[in-house]
């Protein structure tokens, strides 16, 4: 049980045979024979159905536009419109029909293609055998009148029933399948396989549930929340994506609303490997979506496969409710069970939702490329309505991208049918439910993202967590890295291993050059030769973001002690050279390591050793000698001048002397 609902394969098929385009190869009769040998080649689209619900009185319409694409003209082509003579019993035969299963049919209407044309005829000529005229002469015979789609020409015609061929009975309901063909020289193409419900008595009540899951990406989240607006339909939106979209487009009813975990994780892997730190980040990026509208709100879980691990591991961390996916192979005559109730053993208790394959998938049919997909979608309703008490449950599935306005027109002609009543998925968690069979304690280990990988990704949301402190807004760096990181751990691509080995290689690749984009620059071996000073170190910030980091250095030598980590802020994109204040002890060969930390204290890049040539004696000696020297020079200059000044006394005495 994987993936999006999908309906038995017969349903499958008529959805994909409705209203595509069917490529006819038609001979022609003898008198139109073409002159080359080319086949003509007709292409016909069902434009419209008939309407999902017959009642007294009603015409049945089907309208196609038929073209032909060759060089030659194609006659008297037909459509036509034929119904089943007696009401289909069940769901099975139902999907039976739409499959394209045999059938006892009759043609109701049908109407002819092409431009009406008359073949002119010959003179009569009298013969024995001839019919004559009053005077005599040979009766003419009536020209031959024949329709004719010209080579390169379309034509779009509508086929209305004749009242008294429709086989309904009076003061009875029933669904009948109908079939729309195009017939050509003697071949005939079947167009569209539908059904309509006629409606001439009480039909079976149904009520019905309507689940709509908005997960992927925003385009897709934002989508199906604005379509999920529907009387009827109870939304469970991935929290992570509903942020991005600022609030999305639809409302929070906290009646109607379930929270998804971020990216929908396969809780299956999960579980078997007993790993809960991917789910609660998860889970915290879901309950923190906007304004943290979505964090009172019960979660969701979605499987596939489904045992007593996963149901365990599900009630454990919080999940009161597992929509568990249908099976694609699932009987189309299956009773519909909508919940299911687990006990195990007084220590959990779980309701399993479970879809109806068959009308989750004709419900989710787009109109504008299914013609009568609400005709399909009704009658099934009709039959399981008549087949089955209780409840159904409907699920948009992993595919459903209603972006247009008639992605939702067969889901909204379900929901309004007269038989049908809107109820929500929280008044199906509140109604008596079945009591589930046994579950086996572990399935589908093949299909899981082993323990390894798991830890692996746990590990690396931790250290994004730490990384994202360093920046102003930590989400400009968690967010693109977690969504990577969860990316491998989807639901949707369980049991596929390729995929998930692809999107596992990738997040590993990106978020490990996140993790190393702040980063100490390596240096070359250091000579301090003071008692005191500052030790440079270069950090390098490679993110987009400006980084505020604690640069920690330590010391394995007593001889050299650090002052102090200093804090200080790179901007994006860019390195800042940062002094470290350290203190020499003695002289030494020293190792020191510097390590990034963010401001809460914790470990953000790898350390980086370097070596430190102290020498705190020879700074001592150089001072020493330094001031030696200038002592020296001092009293040298001393004695100079007192010299000088002696000289100078000498002179002006002697000088005296002469002039006496």
């Amino acid at each position: 049980m994987r993936g999006a609902p999908r309906a038995p394969r017969a349903a499958r098929r008529a959805l994909a045979g409705a209203g595509v385009l069917a490529t006819l190869a038609i001979g022609l009769p003898a008198a139109a024979a073409p002159t080359d040998s080319e086949d003509p080649q007709l292409d016909a689209d069902v434009v419209s159905a008939p309407a999902p619900v017959v009642e007294p009185g009603d015409a049945m319409n089907v309208t196609v536009a038929v073209s032909n694409l060759s060089t030659t003209a194609v006659d008297d082509a037909r459509v036509i419109l034929q119904i089943t003579r007696k009401p289909l019993e069940n769901r099975k035969a139902l999907a039976a029909f739409l499959d394209g299963g045999d059938a006892r049919l009759v043609s109701v209407g049908g109407t002819d293609v092409g431009v009406t044309m008359t073949e002119p005829t010959p003179s009569p000529v009298p013969t024995p055998d001839a019919t004559q005229g009053p005077d005599g002469a040979a009766e003419p015979e009536q020209p031959d009148t024949f329709t004719r789609l010209a080579a390169g020409t379309s034509s779009t015609v509508t086929v209305t029933s004749v009242d008294d061929r429709l086989p309904f009975e009076a003061d009875t309901w029933g669904v009948h399948g109908i079939r729309v063909v195009l017939r050509a020289d003697g071949e005939t193409t079947t167009l569209m396989n539908g059904a309509v419900t006629w409606d001439d008595a009480d039909i079976p009540a149904l009520s019905l549930a309507t689940l709509a899951t908005a997960t992927g990406i925003t385009d897709r989240v934002d989508a199906v929340a604005e379509a999920a607006g529907l009387d009827g339909v109870t939304l469970a939106v991935d929290g992570n994506a509903w942020s991005a979209l600022d609030g999305g487009s639809a409302d929070i009813d906290e009646g109607s609303t379930l929270r998804l975990p971020a990216q929908d994780p396969d809780l299956v892997s999960l579980a078997h490997a007993e790993s809960t730190e991917v789910l609660d980040y998860s889970l915290g990026l879901s309950s923190g979506a906007g304004d943290g509208e979505l964090a009172g709100l019960p979660w969701l879980g979605i499987v596939g496969s489904l045992d007593k691990a996963t149901v365990r591991y599900a009630v454990e961390n919080g999940a009161g409710t597992l929509l568990v996916t249908p099976d694609a192979d699932d009987a189309p005559d299956t009773r519909p069970v909508s919940a299911t109730r687990l006990v195990g053993a007084g220590e959990w208790r779980m309701t399993l939702l479970q879809p109806d394959p068959l009308l989750s998938e004709l419900a989710m049919a787009d109109a504008s490329s299914t013609p009568g997909a609400a005709g399909m979608a009704t009658a099934a309703a009709a039959l399981t309505a008549a087949q089955h008490d209780g409840p159904v449950l409907v699920w948009t599935g992993d595919d459903w991208s209603p972006t247009t306005a008639s992605a939702t027109t067969t889901l909204s002609a379900l929901l309004s049918a007269s038989f049908v009543s809107a109820v929500s998925v929280g008044d199906l968690l509140d109604a008596p439910a079945d009591r589930g069979a046994s579950l086996e304690e572990l399935l589908g280990e093949e299909d899981d993202l082993g323990k390894a990988a798991i830890t692996g990704i746990a590990t690396r949301l931790e250290r994004l967590a730490d990384l994202g402190v360093v920046a102003e807004d930590p989400e400009d760096i968690t967010v693109p890295g977690g969504a990577a990181l969860l990316a491998p751990l989807a639901r949707t691509v369980r049991g596929d291993e390729l995929a998930r080995e692809l999107l596992l290689t990738d997040a590993q690749t990106t978020v490990d050059a996140t993790l190393g984009a702040l980063h100490v620059a390596a240096g070359s071996d250091i000579n301090f030769i003071a008692d005191q000073g500052a030790l440079p170190v270069t950090v390098v910030n490679d993110l987009d973001v400006a980084a505020t980091v604690v640069v920690d250095m330590t010391s394995f030598s007593a001889n050299l002690q650090i002052r102090d980590s200093p804090t200080v802020t790179v901007p994006p994109r860019s390195s800042t050279t940062v002094p470290v204040e350290v203190s020499a002890v003695s002289s030494a060969n020293v190792q020191a390591r510097t390590v990034l930390r963010n401001t809460d204290g914790r470990s953000i890049a790898s350390p980086v050793s370097m070596s430190v040539r102290v020498r705190a004696d020879w700074g001592t000696a150089v001072t020493a000698v330094f001031t030696v020297g200038l002592i020296a020079m001092l009293v040298m200059g001393v004695i100079r001048t007192v010299r000088r000044g002696r000289k100078d006394t000498r002179t002006d005495h002697a000088g005296t002397g002469e002039r006496g």
